[in-house]
């Protein structure tokens, strides 16, 4: 049998890539506010699998040339495309944490897929975690922060993949708007940036952020910046422009690659 080719109904979905308490929330409900991008809740695609429960049923699948990993692409591909083919637009989001560790999967079952990366000063990453009071301390947002920042910058092979500072998105949302519609391939909408008056579903624990501020339905000014900023985020902040200790300056979005 000839290597399987995998046909998706849905060839170019885009995944968020940051730490939690990035603003990942905002940004996708910016994008949900585009008639053309349908960006819902977390996903968490990484813990959606199948289960293959037989030897049998193991083997049949074997012979249609369907692993389980390629199993767990088809199901993933539906939801996505099912959610789609619901909502009436062209363009899917997700914006789950979680996807940064499984990015070479995502490329496996989407090998067209996008991605934007969402960065925030981490020392504001790191204090908005502690402030959502879910367990972690001060180190344990620190180590988080660390971890997965450096799993976002270590893909090098993400041509073309966007960069988006959450200061920047809440300092002229209008115009960072614009630049992703344009990285999207869709008309510029001046609509995305009033996301108070579009419907993206419940704000809840578990599937993105909850707080009285994305309830308010408008673009606020982010916290200011903690002051010391742990020493451990110094280099971090270096690495992505960041200053240690001073309010967080502009930048335009880019892509890179």
């Amino acid at each position: 049998m000839p290597p399987f080719e995998p046909a998706r109904l849905v060839s170019r979905p885009v995944f968020i890539l940051a730490p939690i308490r990035s603003g990942s929330t905002l940004l996708r409900c910016l994008l949900n506010s585009h008639p053309a991008v349908l960006a819902p809740h977390e996903l968490h695609l990484r813990y959606l699998d199948v289960d293959i429960g037989s030897e049998y049923t193991d083997l049949a699948m074997g012979t249609l040339g369907w692993s389980r990993a390629e199993l767990r692409h088809m199901l993933w591909d539906r939801i996505l495309h099912r959610q789609l083919q619901a909502s009436g637009r062209a363009v899917v989001v997700d914006k789950s944490p979680s996807n940064t560790f499984i990015v070479d999967e995502l490329r496996a079952c989407w090998p067209e897929a996008r991605f934007i990366r969402l960065r925030r000063h981490p020392a504001a990453i790191a204090a908005s975690i502690v402030a959502a009071d879910d367990g972690r301390d001060l180190a344990a947002a620190v180590e988080h922060v660390l971890r997965v920042a450096a799993l976002i910058d270590e893909r090098t092979d993400l041509d073309g993949a966007a960069v988006v500072r959450y200061e920047d998105l809440t300092a002229d949302p209008a115009k960072v708007c614009a630049e992703l519609c344009e990285f999207l391939g869709i008309p510029a909408d001046p609509r995305m940036v009033d996301y108070g008056r579009h419907d993206h579903g419940p704000f809840v624990y578990g599937i993105g952020d909850w707080s009285e501020r994305i309830r308010s339905g408008r673009v606020q000014p982010p916290a200011r910046v903690p002051h010391p900023c742990p020493a451990a985020l110094h280099e971090l902040c270096e690495r992505w422009g960041y200053p240690v200790a001073a309010e967080p300056v502009e930048s335009p979005m880019r892509t890179v690659g």
